[in-house]
């Protein structure tokens, strides 16, 4: 297929409905981030408290815990809608909710209570992600799951960086932090209620569902086991090689990424040129790159880029060597965050696009949400390392490291090239 044809693909019509979901994803995401921690710092809640307010994000990665409810729940009066759109709504509306009574109090007021809602927006946030994590999968054809990945990633970054946190900082400045909190909670709503007429409920291979009530044990195993035991029944021996490489995959990059900040303000460059040039420049990079591994997905099949990711990514991370040995350069800051953010876009929408492959259509929600959390967990819990090497070593050293981290992936995605018909892999 040529470069124009791939290019097309991005244009289905239910491939933009994943960016659009990918959109209401990344909202509720952004208010969790740095308008929250800006709002809590500039009304003087010590930094402890806002440094642990933190720890709410794991509900992204923990949320293989309740995802089998997702495949496997159904939800009374709601079911009529079908099985994804009806937790979908339902997570939207308490995620709204949530986001409402957050713009019409004052943390200082009751603060315990704030952090409950902090909480609880984070896992219907959640909840919602496993919800479109399985309709982008199973929207779609098995050879467009690449598309869907990078308009997902598009729409995702769209609705928590620039309308969720940028947006969110302009009503701030202007009104207030309550206003800008219902403001962007409204805009969530009207988006989701908009999605429920639009959004088909996917055709799906769904084994017959067993009441949670009625036999309780059954439907534990169903709901809990079976989606472990079918990923085993179906790569066997084999698993263990793709699990080894879903873990390894982003390792590099991931453990980089606590220290990039740090990095930057000990380099000398001013807030204004991080914000310009890392954060606002480097999110269109990302976005590019994920656009990239859309199309070359779709034009060379997931293992061959697989393996070129594997080996971008240590790549990527050699210019923050040669910029630390220099020291303060904008121009070279542009390249190395042009060279890494790309690597970023392309193997965000290539790893994702793994991931969703090894699922199974009866159990998509929950093998994903599994598979993700050994993406996510492991490596995070890894990088809470990195700046007891900084401090210790050097960025110098550390640098080293990270590409050295890229070493394990390339050599199980090699391993995953070997087998690929074995996994089915195109």
């Amino acid at each position: 297929m040529s470069w124009l044809g791939s290019l097309r693909n991005y244009f289905q019509p239910r491939i933009l409905l994943v960016a659009a979901l990918g959109f209401l994803s990344g909202l509720p995401l952004g208010l969790l981030i740095d308008p929250l921690n800006y709002w809590l710092a500039e009304i003087g809640i010590n930094k402890s408290t806002i440094s642990l307010l933190s720890l709410v994000l794991l509900s992204y990665s923990l949320k293989m815990i309740w995802a089998p409810l997702v495949d496997r729940l159904r939800i009374p009066v709601l079911e009529k809608l079908g099985q994804r759109k009806s937790w979908l709504f339902l997570s939207q509306i308490l995620s709204f909710i949530a986001i409402l009574i957050l713009g019409l109090i004052n943390p200082l007021d009751n603060l315990d209570f704030f952090i409950l809602l902090i909480l609880a927006l984070s896992i219907f946030s959640a909840t919602q992600d496993i919800c479109v994590d399985a309709l982008r999968i199973e929207l779609v054809e098995k050879n467009e799951i690449g598309e869907a990945s990078a308009v997902y990633i598009i729409g995702y970054r769209i609705g928590a960086i620039l309308l969720s946190q940028v947006l969110t900082f302009y009503i701030a400045e202007m009104f207030g932090w309550n206003l800008a909190y219902v403001s962007i909670g409204i805009i969530f709503i009207v988006f989701s209620i908009a999605m429920l007429f639009i959004l088909p409920e996917p055709d799906r291979e769904a084994k017959p569902f067993i009441s949670l009530f009625d036999k309780p044990s059954i439907w534990f195993q169903d709901s809990f086991i079976a989606p472990i035991t079918d990923l085993y029944n179906r790569y066997k021996e084999h698993l263990l090689i793709l699990l080894l490489l879903t873990f390894t995959y982003r390792l590099s990059d991931m453990f980089l990424g606590p220290m990039a900040m740090p990095f930057y303000q000990e380099m000398g460059f001013s807030k204004t040129e991080v914000a310009e040039i890392t954060n606002f420049y480097g999110l269109w990079m990302t976005i590019i790159g994920g656009l990239f591994a859309g199309i070359t997905l779709h034009k060379y099949g997931l293992v061959k880029n697989m393996v070129f990711g594997s080996i971008f990514i240590p790549i990527a991370n050699m210019p923050f060597i040669y910029l630390n040995f220099i020291g303060y350069d904008l121009g070279f800051l542009i390249l190395t965050i042009t060279i890494d953010n790309f690597s970023q876009g392309f193997i965000g929408v290539v790893g994702i696009t793994f991931l969703s492959s090894m699922v199974s259509p009866t159990y998509t929600a929950t093998q994903y949400a599994l598979l993700f959390g050994m993406v996510a967990i492991p490596p995070r819990l890894i990088s809470g390392a990195s700046g007891f090497i900084v401090e210790d070593y050097g960025f110098q050293f550390f640098f080293i490291i990270c590409a050295l981290l890229g070493i394990p992936a390339i050599i199980f995605s090699l391993m995953v090239y070997r087998k690929k018909s074995i996994f089915g892999f195109n």
